[in-house]
């Protein structure tokens, strides 16, 4: 009398889905190890942009506030001499021409934070979707294990079904972030 999958058959078929189970965990893991990391870079890259775009909406702001600070001055009388009003009034346009190219660059930095942003977000749900599949798929090689040594039928149809489910959930998180 055998139990459950005691024929070399039977026994054939647990090692090869234990086998085939531990290579996609292998992936799953490899796979999420790789956008955790892509995740953080993106994350850096949102950050480090969003500075560069504060430090260029400084510089509008400093170029405006000098523009003023030209135009007051130039406003009081104050300075009688025509050679340096003049120099003044040539320093104050070209603080108020140059500024708008620094707003635009801003803006630009900005959106481009908010994009990277975004994308590191996608990234990480992906790395959270191949988490889990590689955590089904770990489950599954102890529920085949189970089957191999117990002899328990019950556990190789429900390794191989909540396999399945990790390979859904692996396709899936490899599609999230692309």
């Amino acid at each position: 009398m055998t139990r459950g999958f005691e024929t070399p058959t039977g026994s054939r078929l647990v090692s090869l889905a234990a086998a085939i189970i531990a290579v996609l965990a292998a992936l799953g893991t490899l796979f999420s190890h790789h956008r955790s990391i892509s995740a953080l870079s993106a994350k850096n890259r949102a950050i480090l942009t969003q500075a560069r775009a504060t430090d260029a909406y400084n510089a509008y702001e400093a170029k405006q506030i000098r523009y003023n600070i030209y135009r007051a001055l130039l406003a009081t009388d104050l300075v009688h001499n025509a050679e340096v009003r003049a120099r003044l009034q040539s320093v104050a346009e070209s603080e108020h021409t140059s500024s708008p190219a620094v707003l635009e660059k801003a803006k630009a930095l900005e959106d481009e934070a908010a994009r990277d942003d975004d994308h590191s977000e996608a990234i990480l749900k992906s790395y959270e979707v191949l988490q889990f599949a590689t955590t089904l798929f770990e489950i599954s090689i102890i529920l085949v294990s189970i089957s191999a040594l117990a002899g328990a039928r019950l556990f190789l149809p429900l390794g191989c079904g909540l396999s399945g489910v990790g390979l859904v959930l692996f396709t899936i998180g490899l599609l999230l972030a692309s």
